[in-house]
């Protein structure tokens, strides 16, 4: 099968950096080294339907993602800035005037991804200071508290990236980073307050983005070409002991182990995506392969942004997949 391109347009004057789309609205958000942000009408073909203040943020902005909600009224968005800020947005409706509601600091410098977790209770950020951070919000998401800074890698964090295959109070997310690890955190289930580092797997690559399966599986996309299956290895009965009724501190490290390659990309995979059973990868060889739940490869299209580089790929619904790239362009595409 191949891919059949739905819509287009020429969102920004310099190139893409990432997309999201809204769990309730057929809206979908894109962000640019252009400074800008954009929401586009996704309902039938793809509609620019508002543009963000373009004085918030100096530099490029580098991440963008929507606060998970089935409600079709107050849709509200984050986004990451090489200029150290995160901000805050949201509007009555997605056809409204957009309002920015908080700016969010304390990186030293550039952010270069933003992730909220399923209930809205989290945001996290992470940045080139090789930091992640988790910021408790409240329920007008005007307020910001940080309750936890995190500083094992060892290398610029690319991305943060929340569970939203789990139960909605299941605050679990995965990072990446130059230093060739992916790493899957946890909420200590008895101290709130504290964040546990309960897996470091080792890639011999750059991990440049990853996406939840499901609870026990994660699709990671590496510098070195490969599109990888981890999987995290269950065994509550081990020595015959319930270990899920035993204290945090008895299970805070995780058995995940690399699987098996779904395919393999001719340059890096910057990102891939899942949402229901469709499972996207894209990458600097400007070539986007759909998949599905099992790995088995559906549909492929090259040269999906001409000569460009495929920054981001996001899966809209079954079968729908987004896609932005270094012409500046967002494309939709369907199986």
């Amino acid at each position: 099968m191949s891919l059949e391109k739905i819509g287009s347009v020429q969102a920004h004057a310099e190139r893409v950096w990432d997309l999201s789309t809204h769990s309730g609205i057929p809206l979908l958000a894109s962000c640019s080294s252009d400074k800008t942000c954009k929401l586009f009408d996704i309902s039938n073909g793809i509609k620019e339907v508002s543009k963000l203040d373009e004085e918030t943020h100096s530099k490029s902005i580098r991440s963008v993602q929507f606060k998970y909600s089935k409600d079709t009224t107050y849709p509200t968005l984050a986004l990451g800035s090489f200029d150290s800020t995160s901000s805050i947005w949201g509007a009555d409706d997605f056809k409204s005037k957009w309002e920015l509601l908080a700016v969010v600091e304390g990186h030293e410098n550039e952010v270069k991804c933003v992730d909220w977790s399923i209930d809205g209770k989290f945001l996290s950020t992470c940045a080139r200071d090789k930091s992640i951070w988790i910021w408790e919000t409240d329920e007008l998401n005007e307020e910001f508290e940080c309750v936890a800074v995190l500083s094992e890698h060892e290398g610029d964090v690319k991305f943060v990236n929340w569970n939203d295959k789990g139960l909605n109070d299941d605050h679990t997310f995965i990072s990446g980073s130059y230093d060739d690890t992916l790493r899957v955190w946890r909420q200590d289930s008895y101290d709130e307050d504290e964040w546990n580092c309960v897996a470091n797997l080792s890639m011999d690559s750059t991990v440049w983005s990853a996406t939840w399966i499901n609870n026990n599986t994660i699709l990671c996309g590496l510098d070195d070409g490969r599109v990888i299956q981890c999987i995290r290895k269950v065994d509550n009965n081990k020595d015959g002991v319930d270990r899920d009724n035993l204290p945090s501190t008895v299970k805070d490290v995780e058995d995940w182990i690399i699987d098996k390659v779904w395919s393999k990309h001719e340059g890096s995979v910057y990102s891939v995506s899942c949402k229901d059973d469709t499972v996207v990868s894209g990458g600097s060889d400007g070539v986007i392969r759909v998949y599905n739940l099992n790995g088995d490869i559906l549909a492929e299209k090259r040269l999906a942004h001409g000569t460009s580089e495929v920054n981001v790929v996001s899966v809209v619904k079954t079968g729908v997949v987004a896609s932005g790239g270094d012409d500046g362009v967002v494309a939709l595409w369907k199986v």
